[in-house]
């Protein structure tokens, strides 16, 4: 019993001959006599009777017909589905990102992405790096992109992207008019510094060392984003990724930050997940996305 065998018992069921079930079809009469022959054959229950040159269903053929109907619809859903799914136009996806990324960068992507895969189903969770680190361990993401390295044998982690963090500050601010900020420029100025989770955290903290700079942070938070939002208040300065200050462009200034304090995204993923189509162009093009958006 396959696809067509049923299509052409629904077309002669509904046209109520041959010939009609032809024509709905677009076949030649043999080829609907075949295809009722051969189901007949693989269910082994007689379908139709001749009678007086007309073709009558059998008792058995319209307590089939229903079913087979829903068969049918089915098939042709699964066929337009698998088109999809092969023309990558498909599929589902779970993300989760930490919120440097989530605010607005990674958004910009998805949209563009979803734009060009208009049947795509995507979950976007903003989350911590060590709480996506979780998800992904526990197989509730298939991507998880974080600022620092899974170390969970659970999972895969790759370095797909490195940038240079940027110093964000007040609009007025004095040392807004120059071109770049080095880490001896901040000594007396009041800093916003970012968690201790935070994988650029270490990093700036040395640059300071290095310099001969001490600091003592008055605020500390662990997003880039609310540090750029506390700049906005003029609360003082900070160093964070380039991501977290996209959406503060306009209402802070960015300055480009010396000595060089890496930022990195890291795409993860459960062992034993198997990527899709979809999830291999989507992480591939991310990656280009990244490049082209802040190239170093």
């Amino acid at each position: 019993m396959n696809y067509r065998q049923l299509q052409a018992f629904r077309a002669v069921m509904d046209a109520g001959t041959v010939v009609g079930a032809a024509n709905l079809l677009n076949i030649s009469q043999p080829s609907v006599s075949a295809h009722i022959a051969n189901l007949e054959h693989a269910l082994k229950i007689q379908l139709f009777i001749r009678q007086g040159g007309r073709i009558v269903p059998t008792a058995e053929a319209h307590l089939l017909h229903e079913e087979a109907g829903h068969v049918v619809k089915g098939m042709a859903r699964l066929r337009r589905l698998a088109a999809d799914i092969q023309q990558l136009e498909a599929g589902r996806l779970v993300i989760g990102a930490y919120p440097a990324l989530s605010s607005i960068v990674l958004p910009r992507f998805i949209g563009d992405f979803a734009r060009r895969h208009p049947k795509l189903r995507l979950t976007f969770l903003p989350e911590a790096s060590l709480r996506i680190a979780e998800l992904v361990a526990s197989r509730q993401l298939d991507i998880g992109l974080m600022t620092m390295p899974a170390i969970d044998p659970a999972t895969t982690c790759d370095l797909i992207f490195e940038t240079a963090s940027v110093c964000v500050l007040p609009l007025d601010h004095p040392l807004a008019a120059r071109e770049v900020i080095n880490a001896s420029d901040i000594g007396e100025e009041t800093f916003i510094a970012l968690g201790r989770e935070d994988g650029s955290r270490q990093a700036v903290e040395r640059s300071f060392d290095d310099a001969g700079v001490r600091i003592e942070p008055r605020f500390e938070t662990h997003f880039g984003d609310t540090a750029c939002a506390l700049v906005a208040e003029g609360l003082g300065i900070s160093v964070v990724d380039p991501f977290a200050s996209e959406r503060w462009e306009g209402r802070i200034a960015v300055r480009p930050f010396k000595p060089y304090v890496p930022c990195h995204v890291y795409l993860t993923r459960s062992r034993n997940h198997i990527p899709s189509l979809l999830q291999e162009r989507f992480e591939r093009e991310l990656r280009e996305y990244l490049e082209q958006a802040f190239p170093n």
